[in-house]
């Protein structure tokens, strides 16, 4: 693209394509995303902007479904050669992130429905019969495709809507004519995992969670299946609510009550389609729709669904199954929902009614302007005023501004609208009809028809420049009328077949038209010639435009994809468009500078042509793809900044020009800001009766207001006295009652100190009996510790003296044997043996009976250590568990003195409320003598109003005694009235006989004043026609003597007769020839035929009065006028008399002159 090229870029796009399901949605932005034409648009409304994204060249968009989390949006587009494939968007970047093929059995299958699974990893669609599979395609590395059958073998029905588990995304729920399958994704494909014998037709169903699955049918059903069996079933357009705790019997008993209560209070709408579509479940609920209606429902409980919301769409323009809602869809903060009907139209409502509206039925509003619902067939452009016209197939004609982006005015009509044509004030405009055209005149808010003509079937209208001409091409005719007084200034005829385009030249001097006989006229308006004659046989030139500056260039497109050039009737240079296919050129457009031209043609490509043209010929093309039909028109805005075009899909585009730097055609910065408009005198006259009767009826409220004022002062002193009095028993009330809480306190108080110090007594006397229980029984065991304690020592001692005692007598024994047996120890060594074995035994024997003793004192001793232990924890417990007591008590002691203390506070805050209170009180009593003294105050007012009643009474009573006298006078006035108003209702009578005769003799008059107007005219043409014929008589005298005096000097030559010939050829050459001579003669005929004509006309005038009925009082008031026709009768006869006399003249001069 080089830097001198045009860029355009859209401005505002307005369009939607309802051929494509699912062609409404939400994104996390809160832009609305459609498809329009070839792109699919994301428009914010808020800040009223659009980005666009372009699908691929030779594809169309039929499936369009977005995600749970709405990242990622997917795109079922078909291409003309490769079949059905699916393109996965990424919406944040507006970038293809994914190109699903389908398998390629499935390519040229039509798809019904496609969805998202729950974790936006998968998508699963469904095809039309007879295949009717149900194909998953995983967003994975590999694209696995898992494909199966979405019916049973064998059986009669079919698939027509699925439906994805939230929770379990490899669970599917399929729907059709007697079908509903739950299908579960397996390694071979999918297996059915619960088929439901159904009769019903499924035309939508959603899940609302892992187990329940909603299902709208055919015949208005909305039926609730829980866990593969069918729960609840109800009438869709009347269901308030949707328990899940109540059985199909219940539900159907209480229906059957409320049906009966309320038969005779109702009256059911029945809606043309009753099937149940869109259902669509969300997190607070589900909605769903039948026809125009949507129906939202809110889950108030875990098992329960209450109906919170009825959108209707209202039916106005079209007929009403147009207004079928299409596709619903709701954002992702749950406040907003948007349908499409079956007119390219997008409505928007509140999904949840808040509490504080009480009402659930409320009606979805356009989002945005009122759009064209068929084919735009023309556009107009005001040069005045930012605004547009366009025409359209749907019978509706719409005025558009597009610096505010709002439609300002819709008329709807009963036939089809061909064309339309703004006049440059944007006052009037020309629209045309299959038999004719109007001229209608445009208004705040209406159209008004001030002119039609009998021109059938108008191929193009278009005003002059300068707006005083309109230029009407119908058949082979091309008319051009004023737009003042509306008549036909000329009609130009000369082609041969259909005039297919005509262009006004910058003057408006001349008239460039094309036709469908291949022919190229630039006509003369003045004079209706043809000033060039481009003819070409076997060509069709569907659109001409010309160059503004000279020299003159006319650019002409043909049938066949090309565009001519031509100067002075010649062809300077053809250039065929780029179009794939050499089609018919749809339109061009050129701007005011002669250096912008746009070409537009049947495929849908939009052309920016390179001006001015190369020497070498031919030229540069930049193809703009946007659109994916015909477009039809193409127009420039006034100022050249902005392009616009219309196409065969009903969009109107607006876009805007860049890089056209020096590219523009000065303009008056004022032309677009006018801001004048149309108002009937009528409705100005009901806008000032209605003020009128406001002011009227403010003045009447005003004097109500008063009236209800004073009504209330009274009304209010009554009603303060009333609270005066009230207030003050209040008072006293609250007095004794004050009083009574104080007495009362006060004993309370009392009675609270006295159980305080009872307390506190009882307490302390406790503590003591404790404490000295507590000292004696401490003494007590410890007198007992002290004597185990010295039982024990002396035990241990007699033990340690036996111990001692007995190891003494062993050593005496010993040595006594020793001394004894000494001598006799060799001899009896045998028997020291044995008793020395004895001994030991003895002494095995002692020692165990030593420990056996001190084993025994041991066991007696830890027997008494453990008893007296025992009795010791024994003793410990009890001190603790009365220590325990003591803390218990030493708690409790604790407790009431806190509450004693919080007593207290509450005291302490009860007096300072009572010091409040006395304030409030001291506060109060000040307000009351306040009120007092307002009372006061209003007692002297209401005495000094009371004593001007009395006054006002003694005038009312004077006043009664005056009406009664006055009674009197009008009965008897009355008396003398009645038979006056028998003759005022007769002359009222004959005064509206007269004023009807007076509007015929207005009538009448108007008549003879156009016709005095007419002949006025006549006699002033004719006073100039007199003065014409007195100057030819003059001249005619002049050449009369000139001829008299050469006569006289050939009369000399009599004598000489060679002389004579000579000279009196002379005097033929020199008068025969004179062209003066010859108009006086060729005038004798002229003057014959007009007065002809005035007699004639003279005598119908008198002819056409004579028929009159001769009434007296007319024909007074027409005598004037007579006498006024008498004297220019006598006029007209004066001045054929002259007009006699000077023919008589001039005929006796050329008598005189032959015989000479």
């Amino acid at each position: 693209m080089t830097n001198s090229s045009v860029i355009i870029r859209p401005r505002l796009i307005y369009g939607i394509r309802t051929d494509v399901i699912g062609n409404i949605h939400f994104n996390l932005s809160k832009e609305v995303i459609y498809p329009v034409e070839g792109v699919l648009a994301f428009h914010d409304y808020v800040a009223n902007k659009q980005r666009f994204l372009r699908f691929p060249e030779d594809t169309r968009p039929e499936i369009i479904a977005i995600s749970s989390h709405r990242k990622l949006l997917a795109v079922l587009e078909r291409h003309n050669k490769n079949g059905r494939y699916i393109s996965v968007y990424e919406l944040s970047t507006l970038k293809k992130r994914r190109h699903l093929d389908l398998p390629e059995n499935y390519r040229n299958t039509e798809v019904q429905q496609m969805i998202f699974t729950q974790d936006s990893r998968s998508i699963v669609l469904i095809t039309r019969p007879p295949e009717e599979h149900l194909i998953m395609l995983i967003l994975d590395k590999t694209s696995t495709i898992i494909e199966g059958r979405a019916t049973v073998l064998g059986s009669h029905g079919g698939a027509q809507c699925i439906a994805g588990n939230p929770s379990d995304c490899s669970f599917v729920a399929v729907g059709g004519d007697r079908t509903l399958l739950l299908m579960s994704k397996s390694e071979r494909g999918f297996s059915i995992s619960n088929n439901l014998k159904v009769t019903y037709r499924v035309t939508s169903m959603a899940f609302l969670s892992m187990d329940l699955l909603m299902i709208g049918t055919d015949k208005d059903q909305l039926i609730l299946v829980e866990n593969g069996e069918q729960k609840l079933a109800q009438k869709a357009s009347e269901a308030e609510t949707v328990d899940l705790l109540i059985d199909q019997e219940v539900f159907d008993r209480d229906r059957e009550a409320q049906d009966h209560r309320l038969l005779f209070a109702t009256q059911t709408v029945v809606l043309p389609n009753q099937q149940v579509l869109c259902m669509t479940a969300f997190p607070k609920g589900f909605a769903y729709v039948i026809f125009n209606r949507a129906f939202v429902f809110e889950r108030v409980s875990k098992f329960k669904f209450e109906r919170k919301t009825v959108l209707t769409v209202p039916i106005n323009l079209y007929a009403e199954p147009m207004y079928q809602i299409r596709n619903l869809a709701i954002d992702h903060k749950q406040e907003t929902v948007i349908v499409t009907t079956a007119h390219a139209q997008i409505y928007v409502g509140i999904l949840i009614v808040p509490e504080t509206l009480k009402t659930k039925q409320l009606k979805f509003e356009p989002l945005g302007v009122m759009i064209h619902t068929g084919e735009v067939i023309d556009i107009s452009v005001c040069a005045w005023k930012p605004i547009i016209m366009t025409a359209s197939r749907d019978q509706t004609i719409r005025i558009w501004n597009y610096e505010t982006a709002k439609v300002e005015l819709v008329r709807k009509f009963q036939v089809d609208v061909n064309i339309v044509e703004l006049n440059s004030t944007g006052l009037m405009a020309a629209i045309g009809f299959s038999d004719q055209l109007r001229i209608t005149q445009i208004f705040m808010d209406d159209l008004n028809i001030v002119k039609t003509y009998n021109f059938p079937h108008c191929n193009d209208v278009r005003y002059s420049n300068l707006g005083h001409l309109m230029a009407a091409a119908y058949d082979n005719n091309i008319t051009i009328t004023s737009v003042y007084n509306l008549e036909v200034v000329i009609n130009l005829k000369g082609h041969n077949g259909t005039v297919l385009s005509v262009a006004w030249t910058k003057t408006d001097k001349y008239l460039i038209s094309g036709g469908a006989e291949g022919a190229i006229y630039q006509w003369d308006i003045e004079t209706g010639s043809r000033l060039q004659e481009i003819v070409q046989k076997g060509t069709e030139y569907v659109t001409v435009c010309c160059s503004y500056n000279e020299p003159l260039t006319i650019y002409a497109g043909t049938n066949f994809g090309t565009v001519r050039e031509f100067q002075d009737s010649e062809l300077v240079r053809e250039i065929t468009i780029p179009s794939r296919t050499k089609g018919l050129v749809s339109d061009i457009c050129l701007a005011r500078s002669d250096l912008i031209m746009f070409v537009a043609d049947h495929e849908g490509n939009l052309f920016n042509m390179q001006l001015p043209f190369l020497e070498a010929g031919g030229g540069t093309f930049t193809n703009f793809r946007f659109f994916d039909g015909a477009v039809n028109k193409l127009r420039f805005s006034y100022d050249g900044t902005l392009l616009l075009a219309i196409s065969k899909s009903g969009t109107v585009a607006i876009w805007a020009m860049d890089n056209i730097e020096g590219k523009v055609a000065p303009m008056d910065q004022d032309l677009m800001k006018s801001q004048e408009v149309l108002i009937p005198r009528s409705q100005l006259n009901d806008k000032n009766d209605q003020i009128s009767n406001l002011e009227l009826r403010l003045k009447q409220q005003a004097e109500e207001f008063q009236y209800q004022l004073s009504q209330n002062e009274i009304f209010d002193g009554q009603q303060l006295k009333e609270v005066h009095r009230s207030y003050c028993a209040a008072l006293e009330e609250l007095k004794e009652l004050n009083n009574e809480i104080e007495a009362r306190h006060t004993e309370e108080m009392n009675s609270i100190t006295f159980q305080i110090n009872n307390i506190k007594e009882e307490h302390r006397l406790q503590l003591d009996t404790l404490a000295t229980q507590y000292s004696e029984r401490m003494l007590i065991e410890y007198q007992k510790f002290t004597n185990l304690r010295e039982n024990m020592l002396e035990l241990r001692e007699s033990y340690e003296q036996k111990l001692k005692n007995s190891t003494g007598t062993l050593q005496d024994t010993v040595e006594a044997l020793e001394n004894n047996y000494k001598q006799q120890l060799d001899e009896r060594k045998d028997l020291i043996r044995e008793l020395m074995k004895e001994m030991q035994d003895r002494k095995a024997e002692f020692i165990e009976y030593c420990r056996e003793v001190e084993l025994e004192n041991d066991r007696n001793m830890v027997s008494t250590q453990t008893e007296y232990e025992n009795k010791l924890t024994t003793e410990r417990n009890e001190t603790q568990m009365w220590r325990g007591k003591a803390g218990v008590l030493q708690k409790k002691f604790e407790a009431q003195s806190k509450e004693i203390d919080e007593l207290v506070e509450e005291v302490e805050t009860l007096k300072e409320e009572h010091l409040k209170s006395q304030k409030n009180i001291q506060k109060q009593m000040r307000n009351v003598e306040d009120l007092q003294k307002d009372i006061s105050d209003r007692d002297y007012a209401i005495n000094a109003k009371e004593k001007r009643i009395q006054d006002l009474l003694h005038k009312n009573q004077e006043l009664d005694k005056y009406k009664q006298v006055l009674g009197h006078k009008i009965a008897e006035l009355k008396a003398q009235i009645e038979p006056r108003e028998f003759q005022i209702n007769d002359k009222r009578k004959h005064i509206i006989e007269m004023e009807n005769e007076l509007e015929g003799l207005n009538q009448n008059n108007i008549q003879l004043e156009l016709q005095l107007k007419e002949m006025r005219d006549k006699y002033l043409s004719n006073v100039t026609e007199l003065r014409t014929e007195r100057y030819r008589a003059k001249a005619a005298r002049e050449c009369l003597t000139a001829i008299c005096t050469d006569i006289y000097y050939v009369a000399g030559e009599v004598n000489n007769s060679e002389a004579l010939k000579k000279a009196v050829k002379d005097l033929f050459q020199k008068h025969a020839s004179d062209d003066e001579l010859k108009r006086f003669v060729s005038l004798d005929a002229e003057v014959r035929d007009e007065f002809m004509r005035q007699r004639k006309q003279i005598e119908n005038v008198l002819a056409r009065y004579k028929t009159v009925a001769e009434d007296k009082s007319v024909q007074k008031k027409y005598d004037k006028l007579f006498h006024e026709n008498v004297v220019l009768m006598d006029e007209i006869e004066k001045l054929r008399e002259s007009n006699q006399l000077l023919r008589s003249r001039v005929k006796d001069d050329l008598r005189k002159e032959k015989k000479i």
